[in-house]
């Protein structure tokens, strides 16, 4: 199955990410760029690459859920703003998701979460962010222990969910602080 940028296995695919077999049973993903050159997106994947090198043609979202994605250095001076998220679009991606600051591991998992359910249904990538946002700002302990529970996740997952809530302050919603979703912007079409 293709989507996006990458290649995985599973059904999981991204378009342009493969697979090949290491030693023993290992497997490596990796991204083919122009040049035939394999980059390793969990090891580095540079700016200069993607400009020069990567195609994503058939792209209709990059996600990039990691702190401060979406700035640019603060060391050079430049007339226009070239990031990660103008890089993925010049590379062919329709749409761009990433962070404007150092963003909570958890709070960002939940709003990741909430968005890519919210996506089917959207009429735009934005339209989807900001119904995630939205309800992240608004979700009582209550609706969110309702919401987690339907997840199905393990036991250690559902820990983390209590020692994070245990953390709220229980007269406001768990996550209502901007600080828990408003750090993300969609950029692109």
């Amino acid at each position: 199955m293709l989507r996006g940028g990458l290649r995985e296995e599973n059904g999981l695919a991204k378009e342009g990410l493969e697979e090949g077999l290491e030693e023993g049973l290992e497997t490596k993903r990796y991204v083919t760029l122009r040049s035939g050159r394999k980059a390793i997106p969990e090891k580095c994947l540079t700016l200069g690459d993607i400009f020069g090198e990567l195609l994503l043609p058939k792209c209709s979202l990059v996600t990039l859920s990691a702190c401060e994605t979406g700035l640019t250095s603060s060391t050079t001076m430049t007339d226009e703003y070239i990031g990660l998220p103008s890089g993925f679009l010049y590379a062919g991606s329709m749409n761009v998701v990433s962070s404007l600051w150092a963003v909570d591991d958890f709070a960002t998992a939940i709003l990741m979460i909430k968005f890519y359910q919210e996506l089917p249904q959207a009429d735009s990538v934005a339209i989807a962010l900001n119904a995630a946002q939205n309800w992240m700002r608004a979700v009582s302990e209550e609706e969110f222990l309702v919401w987690v529970k339907l997840l199905n996740l393990d036991e250690k997952c559902m820990e983390e969910v209590k020692k994070w809530l245990s953390y709220s302050s229980k007269d406001k919603p768990p996550f209502q602080d901007p600080e828990n979703w408003a750090a993300f912007c969609a950029t692109g079409y």
